[in-house]
């Protein structure tokens, strides 16, 4: 698309995450920033630092001919030279027992899931009030999760107040049950954001909601319905997780 337009007269720039393919495709202008994928101007909530990704990557339109390909380098922010102490290490504001690897009971596993969406909706709107924003976009909370309960329980397809197929539905919902997981436990002043990584470590492994979207996707593999199987597969859990039940 960059070239496209570039003949068109048109100056390009974008940031990239993965360098190797920046190179392959050679871009007119590319900033490479080394953040996790997702994440394109850092870790949530860090204006300073997200400033300068989008100013860094601006600077590149002053470059009057390509490819370029720069380099992020990351400045201190006023926050990060100025604050009285670092950030505490993430850690879940709540404290969840943790579902049992033996649980083979889909009900007790809802009434957790519940559980942890009840103990954990205070702090996803205290972070929304606080920032005005969210990336829970289709399903609220409460939706997202009697959605899923629903189909792991009974196998009730009912995409809720929408027109979207059931496999559409059950998608979104997962993005938005594991947005809502992830603005509830970095909701916490002056605790710094989890990375990629110990996120998904903590979801898949100690929280309920991530063994409810294990059942979907099991439950996903026995329907007739070629994209609900397709969602199961390949849309609900990472395929590092696939081997868990």
């Amino acid at each position: 698309m960059g070239h496209f337009l570039e003949t068109e007269g048109i100056a390009t720039t974008q940031i990239s995450l993965i360098r190797e393919h920046t190179e392959a495709i050679n871009p007119p202008r590319a900033l490479w920033v080394p953040f996790d994928l997702g994440r394109p101007l850092g870790v949530p909530s860090d204006k300073g630092l997200q400033r300068q990704v989008l100013v860094a990557a601006l600077d590149l339109l002053q470059a009057a001919e390509g490819p370029v390909l720069a380099d992020f380098e990351h400045r201190e922010t006023e926050a990060e030279t100025t604050g009285d102490s670092e950030p505490a290490a993430w850690a879940c504001p709540v404290s969840f027992e943790g579902p049992a690897d033996d649980i083979t009971d889909n009900e007790t596993l809802i009434n957790g899931f519940r559980q942890e969406v009840s103990e954990l909706r205070n702090w996803y709107d205290t972070g929304l009030g606080k920032t005005g924003r969210t990336s829970v976009v289709h399903f609220d909370p409460d939706s997202a999760a009697k959605l899923l309960s629903a189909y792991v329980l009974k196998g009730a397809k009912n995409s809720g107040d929408t027109d979207l197929s059931f496999g559409v539905a059950l998608r979104l919902a997962a993005q938005d049950l594991k947005a809502f997981y992830f603005e509830a436990v970095t909701a916490r002043p002056g605790v710094a954001p989890p990375d990629s990584n110990s996120f998904n470590r903590w979801f898949w492994a100690d929280t309920a909601a991530g063994r409810v979207l294990l059942a979907a996707r099991n439950r996903c593999s026995s329907e007739t319905d070629k994209l609900l199987r397709m969602t199961g597969k390949m849309l609900l859990v990472p395929m590092d997780q696939g081997n868990q039940s």
